[in-house]
């Protein structure tokens, strides 16, 4: 089997184990909607005590929230799939198999985050339906152009972030210093919930080292207020400069970690 039926297995695996959780899937659509409706109501009550922070984006507090969460969900996949889907092949006793498979590491990679990304693909799709048909937001000024080229550029960084994230899990089992972080501070610090401006200068200075500000800022000044390019030109340097250290950084730790957990033996263990 060539690289791409390999790929196409892991996906459809992946799919059927999905699958076979409608319920999880359910309550889980549910409570994204009722996660919005509190942004929602919050934006009513008082989103027009961030006016001065959100005017530079040109739009209310839901409508800043609504983007940033749609988008931040979607290119987050990246940094959580590929330690999740590492420590699951752990705890099933998979992983020694699934690392047989006669791929590459960068292969490897994809196969393993492929399904994800695809899930993440249509729970953004569900995201713009319920904008458009719950919410009744106005995108009509988005520079769709402009939000694509921040897509790419900030998932290839949050794709590299998964990967250094998962070497700790192939080496270690439990305790993911970089997972932590992810997790409980890229959406405090990075402008998801609310505009970094609001934070005291120190923090500020701390936002400015995570690519999740440079992501967020851009796609919302493309979206909100059709930024092109030119506009948000410091903001897609940024993320390049993010994706030409961390990828190429990503991938040969991650192949490292493997080949050291081979030697140690502890493929097997969890």
């Amino acid at each position: 089997m060539n690289a791409a039926g390999v790929i196409a297995a892991f996906v459809r695996r992946d799919f059927l184990a999905e699958k076979s959780y409608r319920l999880s899937f359910a309550l889980g659509a549910l409570a994204t909607l009722a996660n919005l409706a509190v942004f929602y109501f919050i934006g009513k009550l008082f989103g027009g005590g961030l006016a001065p922070q959100l005017e530079p984006f040109g739009t209310g507090y839901f409508a800043y929230v609504f983007t940033a969460m749609a988008f931040f969900g979607y290119i987050g996949t990246g940094a959580g799939s590929y330690a999740g889907r590492l420590r699951l092949e752990q705890t099933q006793g998979t992983l020694e198999a699934t690392l047989s498979t006669p791929l590459g590491v960068p292969a490897l990679l994809l196969s393993m985050s492929a399904w994800n990304f695809l899930f993440a693909t249509f729970e953004l799709l569900v995201y713009a339906l319920a904008g458009a048909f719950i919410f009744k937001l106005d995108l009509g000024a988005a520079n769709w152009w402009s939000a694509g080229l921040v897509f790419l550029l900030s998932a290839g960084c949050f794709a590299a972030l998964g990967i250094l994230s998962s070497c700790f899990v192939m080496l270690f089992k439990r305790g993911n210093p970089l997972a932590w972080i992810l997790n409980n501070f890229e959406g405090l610090l990075g402008g998801v919930y609310f505009p970094v401006a609001v934070l005291p200068g120190w923090l500020i200075a701390v936002s400015n080292l995570l690519p999740v500000t440079y992501a967020v800022r851009a796609f919302q000044l493309a979206v909100h207020k059709g930024a092109g390019p030119a506009m948000i030109k410091g903001d897609l340097l940024a993320l390049a400069a993010f994706d030409l250290l961390l990828i190429p950084a990503s991938v040969w730790l991650f192949g490292r970690a493997v080949r050291r957990a081979r030697r140690a033996g502890t493929l097997g263990e969890y």
